[in-house]
């Protein structure tokens, strides 16, 4: 109501061009009128901006406002042509097009929910092919960790077997392999002593390297673990 009232406010200007001469005076402005309606509401200096078949807009003394002609005098029904059919006509028109804009409301809110809906599920089935592939790269790592730290400890291996035969040596001629190819048969004594030392060395150093790979390994398993987890309630969640 409030809504049709600013409406015809602001097209007075063209209600009183177009005259409405049943409800002018004789000097062309508009007449105006003391009201009381049937609420017991007086208005003052009344005039009218608009009319419609179910009632009027009025602007008066202390603002403006549709006065159905159900809450008129009799007298200003008779006044201002209100017909009854006419009014129930209209007022049905009016009921018809707020039902329908209504459905159309409700029908643009349902669409978008189903858009929203749809982007939604494209959204997350986006990250649930990215958390894939995550997974993925992270067993790839997992294995060529596995596969490193696996190698250093048969190298270790290797070395530590190497070190024990060369303790047990005299003079005799051995067989070993070593991680430099020192010529596969050395002698005891003095080259004895130059290869134990540089295998002490080198698993001095594969050691350190091997603690290393073996946390790698432990933080790798770590970080798929979450991964798999994150992975299976995105799958949950979109009911796979």
């Amino acid at each position: 109501m409030m809504n049709r009232t600013l409406s015809a406010i602001m097209i007075a200007g063209a209600v009183f061009a177009l005259g409405m001469p049943s409800f002018a005076a004789a000097d062309g402005k508009p007449a105006t009128y003391t009201v009381t309606l049937r609420s017991g509401k007086v208005l003052q200096d009344a005039y009218i901006l608009d009319k419609k078949p179910n009632g009027i807009t009025v602007a008066h003394k202390d603002g403006a406002m549709f006065i159905p002609f159900s809450d008129m005098p009799l007298e200003y029904q008779q006044k201002f042509g209100y017909d009854p059919i006419k009014s129930a006509r209209y007022e049905k028109k009016l009921h018809e097009q707020k039902k329908a804009a209504e459905k159309e409301e409700e029908e643009r809110k349902e669409k978008e929910a189903k858009r929203k809906s749809g982007d939604d599920k494209r959204y997350k089935s986006r990250k649930l092919l990215e958390q894939q592939q995550k997974v993925r790269r992270l067993e790839l790592e997992l294995e060529e960790a596995q596969k490193r730290l696996d190698t250093t400890d048969k190298t270790i291996g290797e070395n530590r077997s190497a070190l024990a035969g060369m303790t047990t040596m005299d003079t005799s001629r051995v067989s070993i392999e070593s991680p430099w190819g020192y010529g596969g048969r050395i002698r005891s004594g003095k080259n004895n002593a130059v290869l134990t030392n540089r295998l002490l060395k080198e698993n001095d150093k594969l050691e350190f390297n091997r603690n290393k790979q073996a946390q790698d390994v432990i933080d790798l398993k770590l970080k798929l673990e979450a991964a798999q987890r994150s992975l299976a309630l995105m799958k949950e969640n979109l009911g796979e």
